[in-house]
């Protein structure tokens, strides 16, 4: 491999913290998704010769991610590593000025959220993360995706009720 490092780093330091936080989320558990995180970014390095640049670096990025997060669920690894364990402290959004209570009680909400994400099937687990958390518009994620903007759309609106539901905010 002849290429130039410029390029991947420049990819790399763009995208990192938001590609680990995004398989972080889909995956529930940091472990693996440091393995997921080096495999994704190996590929990256070895396809940037095939780059074409007809979509943003970032988008490209996200759909090997995606890609590889897929395979890992299609080998079946699910059950070897979904242990369900969530890191409470990376949800965390603690304020000096709150009291501990106040703290503790967001925290639950949020590491409850979590599970529930991560209890989700990929084919909705994907589009929440990358709406809700990653801030995607619908359109993007049907390109990283490889899915329809109303498939989309339908995922998101299944999920919403599935999250209302755990949290016991259904109407």
């Amino acid at each position: 491999m002849g290429q130039s490092y410029k390029p991947f780093d420049e990819i790399l330091n763009n995208n990192k913290d938001r590609i680990f936080n995004l398989l972080f989320r889909l995956t529930g558990n940091y472990h693996l998704t440091e393995d997921l995180f080096q495999e994704a970014f190996l590929k990256v390095y070895r396809g940037l010769d095939r780059y074409e640049g007809r979509a943003k670096s970032s988008t490209w990025v996200y759909s090997i991610a995606l890609n590889v997060y897929r395979d890992y669920w299609r080998r079946g690894l699910k059950a070897r590593f979904n242990t369900g364990i969530v890191d409470v402290s990376s949800l965390s959004d603690k304020d000096p000025a709150d009291d501990p209570e106040a703290v503790f009680i967001r925290n639950e909400e949020k590491a409850e959220l979590q599970r529930i994400i991560v209890s989700l099937k990929p084919a909705l687990r994907v589009p929440v993360v990358l709406f809700y958390i990653e801030g995607m518009a619908v359109g993007e994620i049907a390109i990283v995706t490889g899915r329809s903007e109303s498939s989309i759309k339908v995922a998101l609106y299944r999920a919403r009720k599935i999250l209302k539901k755990g949290l016991g905010r259904e109407k």
